[in-house]
């Protein structure tokens, strides 16, 4: 026990009473077993809480917070501050873990005297299917530095924003601003935690299991909840580009940041025309002005259509607006009369958000 430092698993819990048992049971499981976990209920209207206060009578290393909710984000910052090791890490109460992935992280993490570790993970669908995010090689990790670390997480390819499969110095924390009522981008504050970083290891085993249930955060069906969805993911990239165009040291991740960040605002603009009671009457403007200040690298190309929709929105925002209005009228119109048959808008997981290698044709690169 004394060569185990004591970690802090803070685990998210909200309205998921079918699966708290398996999670937390995969928690208790750990060969390494100097932990503190901490169950933080976020609000449950069903037996999610009352599984928590379960669990919290049969081992003693639990302790479960109920609060009002709040969000996912805030559900965290909840978990940090009351944690009381040097060391944190996260698990959604709907995913589990390999019974050694915190003896293996934290032997990586000591032994090379890292401020992060983190680990492959496996993406498990309700069919059983599973895609494997590693090259799953058990006892292999490298050493990173702190520059490459960040942009590699800017980057979103090899390594991914999560934060649940990582483990880290808990006073990386002491500085990070976490959102209310956020449970969509809510990882999207890893990159200031790899700046603040001397340095992290990376495990080349999956030992995460995220779950992909259909009725998941990330996978909203409402007209409602994808407007929030698309909201937070644009929100979430405007902070990341304006935090790599602040530090040079990270400007070469600059083209693929700014081509998400206009991507998803322009995105985002679409649907606040085409849905506009879903949001804030200021909104528009507010986003409109975030868009125009950033700068089009030469070194990547938008879309044509794309492309000419941010030119006219730096020009003038309610041209912008006046002429997407119209085009949705003219497409209602037509596809009323069965000329055609195409969207006024779209949500997130549809077309624009796609994966780096999808879109990386349309990135050039000198």
């Amino acid at each position: 026990m004394e060569n185990q430092p004591l970690l802090s698993v803070i685990v998210s819990c909200y309205n998921l009473e079918t699966y708290v048992d398996k999670c937390v049971s995969s928690i208790v499981a750990q060969t390494y077993s100097n932990l503190e976990i901490l169950l933080i209920d976020d609000g449950s209207t069903d037996q999610t809480g009352s599984r928590c206060d379960a669990w919290q009578e049969k081992d003693e290393r639990i302790r479960v917070i109920h609060k009002q909710n709040e969000g996912l984000s805030y559900t965290r910052k909840t978990g940090v501050e009351n944690a009381t090791a040097e060391y944190v890490t996260f698990v959604d109460n709907d995913d589990w873990i390999d019974k050694n992935m915190y003896a293996d992280t934290m032997t990586a993490l000591l032994s090379t005297n890292s401020d992060i570790a983190q680990c492959g993970y496996n993406e498990v669908y309700e069919d059983g299917f599973i895609i494997c995010k590693s090259e799953n090689i058990r006892g292999s990790f490298e050493v990173i530095g702190r520059k490459e670390s960040v942009l590699l997480i800017l980057e979103d390819i090899k390594w991914e924003s999560y934060l649940w499969n990582k483990i880290f110095k808990k006073q990386l924390f002491n500085h990070i601003v976490f959102r209310k009522n956020l449970n969509l981008g809510e990882d999207f504050i890893s990159h200031d935690l790899f700046h603040h970083a001397s340095q992290s290891v990376y495990l080349n085993y999956a030992y995460y299991f995220y779950f992909q249930r259909s009725d998941s955060g990330v996978n909203i069906q409402s007209i409602k909840g994808e407007m929030k969805k698309i909201s937070d993911f644009s929100d979430a990239y405007d902070e990341r580009y304006f935090f790599v165009r602040q530090h040079p040291e990270y400007h070469d991740a600059l083209p693929v940041i700014a081509y998400r960040t206009i991507c998803l605002g322009i995105h985002l603009l679409r649907n606040m025309i085409a849905y506009p009671q879903y949001f804030n009457k200021n909104d528009f403007f507010i986003k409109s002005k975030q868009l125009r200040s950033i700068a089009l690298p030469k070194t990547i190309q938008l879309q044509r259509f794309l492309k000419i929709e941010f030119y006219v929105l730096k020009i003038s925002p309610i041209m912008y607006k006046l002429l997407r209005k119209l085009y949705i009228q003219i497409i209602g119109f037509t596809n009323k009369l069965k000329i055609t048959n195409r969207k006024t808008s779209c949500f997130l997981s549809e077309d624009l958000w796609k994966s780096p290698d999808e879109y990386s044709d349309r990135i050039l690169i000198d």
